[in-house]
């Protein structure tokens, strides 16, 4: 984990999102932590609060439906401790990427999810697990607040929600998590459709037969931290879903020249590390596309994320 100067975070979108403060009941339960930093920790079950019902394809869906009717995007954020900028960043590009989905696919229904690459301490009751969908965040360069339970009631955003502010709170985890980046770790738990630990934090998120959209943002390299390397991490994905075209992967990660950062320097520390695995991994899919974590704005890569969504719908990109 490298130090660098924070960006004052967008911390002004938080209207609809900011149930309470970060330490309020999440609405699901009184479930058991177990040891917070242990994927495999046991849960006593439980389920979430009735939700607020809406006219969403969910899990029972019927399956002969077009997979691009229906998208969960999951956001894997770094959130150790040079990571703000990199945070504010995404906050700020978030709006045109998800128009920009919008426009190629008008009458999507969304699931949008945000995890962090370690234990999230902050994320409520019985979920403070890596790869738990986050509701809730604090420390520093946070939103601090309680971001959900959202519009239906489960940890994920839809097109219910304000997907603006939602995300803008969300997204903002703040960075005093682990030093020990384990974004693929974060990945397969979120998407383990036998997880018991996480059945509770992440009910129904991942729907069969939609398409997934991933987006990993991190400054640092996944050597060894995570189980297995590009091989076993696209294994895991495949486990979830089966069928390689319904999966866009998209990162933002330190790469070979060019690239806006290596070896640039911010007060004198050393930017992003290259991330050759995490690369290998996002290109082994044939909708992943590669990023510069370190860019000035990711507005150029998420545009460039769109295409690759479109050409897994089949669609045109509208021109302008």
């Amino acid at each position: 984990m490298r130090t660098r100067r924070s960006l004052l975070l967008v911390s002004a979108l938080l209207g609809a999102c900011t149930a309470g403060p970060a330490d309020a009941l999440d609405g699901f339960g009184d479930v058991d932590d177990g040891d917070a930093d242990d994927a495999s920790s046991g849960t006593d079950g439980g389920e979430p609060a009735s939700p607020q019902r809406f006219d969403l394809a969910g899990p029972d869906a019927p399956q002969d439906t077009d997979p691009c009717d229906r998208v969960d995007v999951l956001f894997v954020i770094d959130n150790s401790g040079s990571m703000a900028d990199e945070q504010a960043n995404l906050v700020a590009s978030f709006p045109g990427f998800i128009a920009g989905i919008e426009s190629i696919l008008p009458s999507a229904d969304y699931h949008v999810g945000v995890v962090t690459t370690d234990a999230n301490e902050f994320n409520g009751n019985g979920c403070h697990r890596i790869g738990a969908l986050t509701i809730a965040t604090g420390g520093e360069g946070s939103s601090d607040a309680q971001c959900g339970p959202y519009a239906t009631g489960y940890r994920f955003m839809t097109s219910a929600d304000d997907l603006d502010e939602c995300f803008a709170c969300a997204a903002q985890v703040g960075i005093d998590g682990s030093g020990v980046e384990r974004p693929m770790d974060a990945i397969a738990a979120a998407l383990d459709p036998f997880s018991a630990d996480l059945a509770v934090c992440n009910s129904n998120f991942l729907r069969e037969g939609a398409l997934l959209v991933l987006v990993l943002i991190t400054d640092e390299e996944d050597e060894g931290d995570s189980l297995g390397g590009p091989q076993e991490w696209k294994a895991n994905v495949m486990a979830a879903k089966g069928d390689e075209d319904h999966v866009v992967v998209l990162a933002l990660v330190g790469h070979d020249k060019p690239n806006a950062c290596i070896p640039g320097q911010w007060d004198g520390m050393v930017g992003a590390e290259i991330a050759p695995r995490l690369v290998e991994f996002t290109e082994s899919f044939a909708h992943g596309r590669v990023g510069d974590v370190c860019a000035a704005s990711y507005l150029e890569f998420f545009s460039d994320g769109i295409d690759g969504i479109a050409d897994a719908c089949n669609v045109v990109v509208p021109l302008g």
